[in-house]
């Protein structure tokens, strides 16, 4: 086995594209120590963290997630056409997230018997490298999930961030912190968290994307030391995407969608011209957007071919990765 840490950028429905391309890592025995990712990237990672392998999560996007149920509506939300704008204003989001939540629930417990897993759960034992703090920040947990605090204006790592709320990061359920991490703002209903010592404080989280979309540099090695294996980046991508758009805003419902595409891009993106890249797998995802819930069958296998074709690409390409370059340009980093 060949020992990696992975890294998956959040994009709604296009994360089917992120199965294709670990179909090709596992099939040059690539095997997974901590993954991490926000949003899609995030489902991915949790599913990977509890056993998933690439060929079961293709089987899971393809043929068990619905994704037309992801908008579920309930009470008011439940009437036609003004429904999902009546459940925005009273539940702060069109959909409830229910659906996705309990569909998480399942997968997890067919691999693990249990459907509230725990991060507890997924531990890991320290390696002789790692420090003891780097062991309890960075490595402990097989799985980190990238999300937003609004109540607070900051970015969470979990489990472990939630220490600082008064909470035990060991108990934290796996299927509710993937469902804070696909939260996307006025689309689904945030989570909301009780304070552990002050429950009267609650704090409403969200959509991970909304502070970091691609937290690449999560397992990193302190600069100069050496890494006993990579961390591999998984991006998604079109040619010329670094590059502003103009969005062209006539409404709430274009503006929604211009605020998605810009906190799911704009900061990630502008630290990548800095960052080595030579460990990213960069995706082509189309024309799909992140909140394309009705793909067909043909889209599904085009995305998830996609990534697929860009990881050999990125093994075996003209200009194949390599470990040894890998570890002179990570070497190269200072502090």
């Amino acid at each position: 086995m060949r020992k990696a840490d992975a890294v998956f950028e959040g994009g709604g429905v296009k994360g089917i594209a992120l199965v294709g391309a670990l179909q090709a890592f596992e099939e040059d025995g690539f095997r997974w120590q901590n993954v991490a990712g926000t949003s899609a990237g995030g489902i991915v990672a949790a599913l990977l963290a509890v056993g998933y392998s690439a060929a079961e999560l293709k089987q899971v996007m393809g043929e068990r997630v619905e994704f037309s149920k992801l908008m579920d509506t309930a009470g008011i939300g439940k009437l036609p056409i003004v429904g999902p704008w009546l459940s925005l204003l009273v539940s702060r989001g069109m959909y409830q997230g229910d659906y996705f939540l309990e569909l998480m629930r399942q997968l997890i417990a067919e691999k693990t018997g249990s459907s509230r897993l725990t991060f507890g759960d997924l531990t890991l034992p320290k390696e002789p490298s790692d420090s003891d703090d780097d062991y309890q920040t960075k490595y402990r947990y097989k799985l980190g999930v990238v999300a937003s605090n609004i109540s607070r204006n900051e970015m969470l790592v979990l489990p472990q961030d939630v220490a600082a709320l008064d909470l035990d990061p060991d108990g934290l359920e796996v299927a509710l912190v993937v469902r804070m991490t696909m939260s996307i703002p006025y689309f689904f209903k945030p989570v909301i968290l009780a304070e552990g010592n002050k429950p009267q404080n609650k704090h409403w989280i969200v959509d991970g994307g909304l502070l970091s979309n691609f937290p690449i540099s999560l397992f990193d090695s302190p600069p100069g030391q050496t890494p006993c294996w990579p961390t591999f980046g998984f991006l998604l991508w079109e040619p010329g995407s670094e590059k502003p758009r103009h969005e062209r805003i006539r409404g709430l419902v274009s503006m929604t969608r211009a605020m998605v595409r810009t906190m799911s891009t704009a900061h990630d993106r502008k630290a990548l011209r800095e960052a080595d890249s030579r460990r990213i797998v960069k995706i082509p995802t189309g024309r799909y957007a992140s909140t394309d819930f009705d793909l067909t069958r043909q889209d599904r296998d085009w995305l998830y071919q996609s990534g697929y074709e860009a990881a050999r690409e990125f093994l075996h390409g003209p200009e194949p990765w390599d470990f040894e370059d890998y570890v002179a340009q990570r070497l190269q980093q200072t502090p």
